[in-house]
């Protein structure tokens, strides 16, 4: 599908979500909460993860989304599918986090450091699974969307990476 035509498909549920009252999140607007990132099309997370400064370094769990496939029918399902799996993070206080999984299962764990960001080579939290023995090939980058608020990039591939997909993590109580 061509950009004209996903950009015209993306309008028209933005129309038929306000006439339903559903909240949808505008370009313009800073997101609110983890529902206005998983309903952003894919151009608009890159434009706001572009924008943003690198996430300070989290403490403690933070509750997550995946996003994958942005702006496509299947978006918003999928993360509520893929939450019974992935929760979020657990950030722990010696430079590593782990994610929870299946309702309290921590597994998978990562280092996290500061560091160039794949898209633009700018700062980003960098989560660096290459120790994990499940995702030795897997990298995560996080940035701070809006206060409390992080949009995070997964990708997959050695010695090449290609990106997957996106989440968001709030920190917020």
């Amino acid at each position: 599908m061509n950009w004209n035509a996903r950009q015209a498909i993306t309008s028209g549920f933005a129309v038929l979500a306000a006439l339903i009252g559903m909240p949808v999140a505008s370009a313009g607007d800073p997101p609110r909460e983890m529902r206005d990132l998983v309903r952003m099309p894919q151009h608009e997370l890159e434009a706001l993860y572009l924008a943003s400064p690198p996430a300070p370094f989290p403490s403690g769990f933070l509750p997550g989304r995946a996003i994958k496939s942005p702006g496509s029918l299947q978006t918003v399902a999928n993360s509520r599918m893929t939450r019974l799996v992935w929760q979020g993070k657990f950030f722990r206080d010696n430079g590593t986090m782990i994610n929870r999984l299946f309702g309290g299962v921590k597994a998978i764990p990562a280092d996290v450091y500061l560091g160039e960001s794949l898209i633009d080579g700018q700062p980003s939290l960098i989560l660096d699974y290459s120790r994990s023995k499940l995702w030795p090939d897997v990298r995560d980058e996080i940035r701070e969307v809006s206060p409390g608020l992080y949009l995070g990039v997964m990708y997959k591939g050695k010695p090449v990476a290609s990106q997957k997909m996106f989440f968001a993590l709030d920190s917020r109580k």
